[in-house]
């Protein structure tokens, strides 16, 4: 049986980092309430998924991670705030994994917290072996794109791969983000900007492709792709960064539910991280 795995990173939409330098009032848009809209689409299906949390913005939309967890979607951990974990050390990021942990935690439940996902999936190795040791289950921040500038490299010898996409080492596990090799490249297909840029048909298509020698598909999104809401850009931001964050996005819950008729039409079955964990064994770590 083929399976799909969705995924949302809660941040805001002055967390991407192309829009870093945006001098507009931040507190004045906000993007995570538009959560609240997919939670109702997913229940009318009955799909769960997993919302990777920025600690640093964990207490002001407490009521809607609250709504998350009662709904019975995963919790896990988009790291302490939105830096870029080359610009850490292993010693500050093992210090700052695990204070977002614990404040998700104290926040929302002790033990609550199984899974982990790098902004701009800018994990490496050693940071990955910092996870394990401190408590996560798993990561899903593996992505074979290195193309791109800001996303990390993981070595990931000693991992076995279980199923697609599913990696394993000594009880901690690995998702991985699905690329497809395109003219060459390796191409995301099933979130981010590329979700929003290809159109339905072309989606299918390539998750078509994708299912010929794989089993797994994983979405991932953010919540500034839920919402039509107008990001206040500032002038100095260029032509491409504003087309970056705004393409797709108008049609883009459409497309979504699209998507997720079309899977669930030819009898694709939507899980969590930790259900396909479950098939191994899996002991808890917290």
């Amino acid at each position: 049986m083929k399976k799909a795995m969705l995924t949302v990173d809660i941040e805001e939409w002055y967390h991407l980092e192309y829009l870093d330098s945006v001098e507009e009032d931040r507190q004045r848009v906000k993007m995570v309430p538009a959560v609240l809209n997919l939670l109702d689409l997913l229940d009318e299906y009955s799909i769960k998924a997993v919302f990777f949390v920025l600690a640093d913005i964990a207490e002001e939309y407490f009521d809607i991670l609250c709504e998350i967890k009662d709904r019975g979607h995963e919790i896990g951990c988009h790291g302490y705030d939105h830096r870029l974990l080359h610009e850490m050390s292993d010693e500050e990021f093992s210090y700052k994994a695990r204070e977002a942990k614990e404040k998700l935690e104290k926040l929302l439940g002790k033990g609550i917290v199984k899974g982990y996902r790098a902004s701009c999936f800018s994990l490496n190795r050693s940071k990955l072996d910092v996870l394990k040791d401190l408590g996560y289950v798993y990561d899903s921040s593996y992505i074979r794109f290195a193309e791109h500038p800001l996303y990390g490299e993981i070595d990931m010898r000693g991992y076995a791969r279980e199923q697609s996409l599913v990696y394993s080492n000594s009880g901690f596990y690995e998702f991985e983000i699905p690329t497809l090799r395109i003219f060459g490249r390796n191409i995301p297909i099933s979130g981010g900007g590329y979700l929003r840029l290809f159109p339905v048909v072309v989606t299918k298509a390539l998750i078509r492709k994708f299912f010929k020698e794989n089993d797994n598909i994983l979405f991932y999104l953010h919540p500034f792709e839920l919402t039509e809401r107008k990001i206040p850009f500032s002038p100095g931001i260029g032509v491409k960064s504003v087309f970056r964050a705004s393409v797709g996005r108008k049609k883009n819950m459409k497309k979504l539910k699209k998507i997720i008729d079309w899977l669930l039409g030819i009898g694709v079955k939507f899980v969590v991280p930790s259900d396909l964990i479950e098939q191994y064994g899996m002991k808890d770590n917290s």
